[in-house]
C-alpha cells in the first residue's frame, strides 16, 4: 500500500498534462475560428437596405378602379421618368376600354438586378395593355455596378377623370457613403399627401411614376 501513492501521483500528473494539452488545443481551435470569422466578414461587396417586405403578392400591383366606370370610358396608361432635376420623359399608351381593375406588373421580378432593363405592364382587367421596356441606371457612387430598383404602390384618396393618377413608384436605390450600403428605405405605401416629402424622392437618383388617365377626352391633363 505504501508503493501505491507514487502511482496515484503519477496518474494525477498525467491527467493534468492531458488536461493542459486539451486546453491548448481548444485555445488554438478558438483562435482559428475567430480568424475565419474575421476573414469572412471582410467582404467588399455592398449590402442592401430596404424596409419593404418581399412577398409573392408584391409581384403585381392591382387597383380597383370600378368607381370611375360611370364618369370615364377610357384608360390611357402613362409612365413618367424622373431624375433629381425633374421629369425627363413621358410615355403614353393607346387608349383602352374602361375596366374594373388595373394591374401593374414588372419583369424580371427580382428587386436586386444585374440587368439594365425591366419591362413594365399596365393592364386593365388582365387584358392586353401598355408594355414598355424601362432603362435602368446603375447606383451612383457604388463601388460596383448594380441596377437596383424597387416598386412602391401609391394609394390614391380619390380617382379623378381627366387627370394623371400616379399609382406606383419604381425607383433606384441610392448609395449611403456613411454606412457603405445601397439603400432604399421609406414608406411601404405612398399617398398623394406624402409623395413629395418621401425619402424616395429626396434621395432616389432615378425613378419612374406609373399611372393612368381616366377620361373620355385626354386633351386636358393636370400634371403631377
Amino acid at each position: 500500500m505504501k508503493h501505491a501513492r507514487p502511482m496515484v501521483a503519477c496518474k494525477a500528473r498525467t491527467i493534468i498534462t492531458i488536461l493542459f494539452a486539451l486546453v491548448a488545443i481548444l485555445s488554438v481551435s478558438c483562435v482559428l475560428k475567430g480568424q475565419g470569422k474575421e476573414t469572412k466578414s471582410a467582404e467588399t461587396k455592398p449590402k442592401y437596405a430596404t424596409e419593404q417586405k418581399k412577398t409573392q403578392d408584391d409581384a403585381v400591383l392591382t387597383y380597383d378602379i370600378s368607381s370611375l366606370q360611370d364618369s370615364a370610358s377610357l384608360i390611357i396608361p402613362v409612365i413618367r421618368e424622373y431624375n433629381q432635376l425633374g421629369m425627363v420623359n413621358e410615355m403614353k399608351g393607346q387608349r383602352l376600354k374602361m375596366a374594373k381593375t388595373l394591374s401593374i406588373g414588372f419583369s424580371p421580378r427580382q428587386s436586386v438586378q444585374l440587368d439594365s432593363m425591366v419591362t413594365v405592364y399596365v393592364r386593365p382587367d388582365s387584358r392586353n395593355g401598355l408594355a414598355r421596356n424601362l432603362v435602368l441606371k446603375p447606383v451612383p457612387d457604388a463601388p460596383e455596378t448594380f441596377f437596383l430598383y424597387e416598386k412602391v404602390p401609391i394609394r390614391v384618396s380619390a380617382l379623378r377623370p381627366n387627370t394623371f393618377i400616379p399609382l406606383a413608384l419604381y425607383g433606384s436605390f441610392w448609395w449611403d457613403s456613411k454606412y457603405k450600403i445601397c439603400r432604399f428605405c421609406g414608406e411601404k405605401k405612398l399617398t398623394e399627401e406624402n409623395i413629395k416629402e418621401s425619402d424616395y424622392f429626396k434621395h432616389s437618383p432615378h425613378y419612374y411614376i406609373i399611372g393612368a388617365i381616366f377620361s373620355d377626352n385626354a386633351a386636358r391633363v393636370i400634371p403631377l
